[in-house]
């Protein structure tokens, strides 16, 4: 069984466990959701395994539903079910990392998505995904986005291609609605964003996506993204390259200020 099968197969055990313990608690789908803070159809969709809960929440049905531990089990089991396969090893690194530096060349990075975009991104994937498993990646990836707000927040750089926000993913509404989460996550003190211009006829991140991630340990360990290949890079000596690459990127990109105005002015 491939990593996708299983994670889908985790989703489903947990999404019938969910729905049994509620049923056995006698209550109704209305009245769990008012307790945990959520719409009926929030609740259905996660015991039809369309999304997934984030772990707060899991904890939370544990607790009101009597389900001593079971529902909580499947915590490490539902963070991976919510990324793609190839994802899922950056995302365990993710949440544990103290810094984040990342440069995106072809759409708003995901830390910053609206569910919306999210969503029109996620279906413009070919081979087309079925509708539950759009839903379970949107959720994912909105889900992912608890980093930026986390008590121990870490510190986030983001270099974007400018036609990375300069395309109108979703159309005219939503993009704009992007543009102004976008302005709305740079009023955290923890987060900045440069945009590269693409009057800058070369630079050394040309051959794809990259992010560094700074651990507790004081390590840092790099990731790389193509069409061709996406793989985590824990050697120092490649690592280091990454690094090197990503100082030359933020040396030619715009300050943070002047990105923030560009944005302003692509919003309208």
């Amino acid at each position: 069984m491939g990593d996708g099968e299983s994670a889908s197969v985790a989703l489903r055990v947990f999404a019938g466990q969910l729905k049994l313990f509620r049923e056995l608690a006698e209550l109704s789908r209305e009245e769990l959701g008012r307790k945990l803070g959520y719409a009926p159809h929030t609740i259905k969709a996660y015991e039809l395994g369309q999304r997934i809960p984030g772990a707060s929440t899991v904890e939370q049905a544990d607790e009101l539903l009597g389900a001593r531990g079971v529902l909580k089990a499947a915590i490490p089991l539902l963070e991976e079910a919510q990324y793609p396969t190839f994802f899922r090893d950056l995302a365990k690194l993710e949440r544990k990392c103290v810094g984040r530096c990342s440069y995106e060349t072809l759409v708003v990075p995901g830390l910053f998505q609206t569910e919306d975009y999210a969503r029109a991104v996620i279906e413009s994937h070919v081979p087309v995904h079925a509708d539950d498993e759009v839903e379970r990646l949107v959720s994912g990836r909105l889900e992912r986005q608890g980093l930026l707000t986390r008590v121990d927040r870490p510190s986030l750089h983001f270099v974007v291609e400018q036609c990375a926000l300069e395309r109108p993913i979703g159309g005219r509404k939503v993009h704009r609605e992007q543009l102004v989460r976008v302005l709305e996550r740079l009023q955290l003190r923890n987060v900045s964003l440069q945009v590269m211009p693409t009057n800058i006829e070369e630079h050394p991140c040309l051959d794809g996506a990259l992010v560094l991630l700074e651990m507790p340990d004081l390590r840092t360990l790099g990731y790389v993204e193509g069409h061709a290949r996406s793989q985590l890079v824990s050697d120092r000596k490649k690592v280091g390259e990454l690094v090197k690459r990503y100082e030359m990127i933020r040396s030619q990109a715009l300050s943070t200020r002047e990105s923030m105005q560009f944005i302003e002015e692509l919003a309208g």
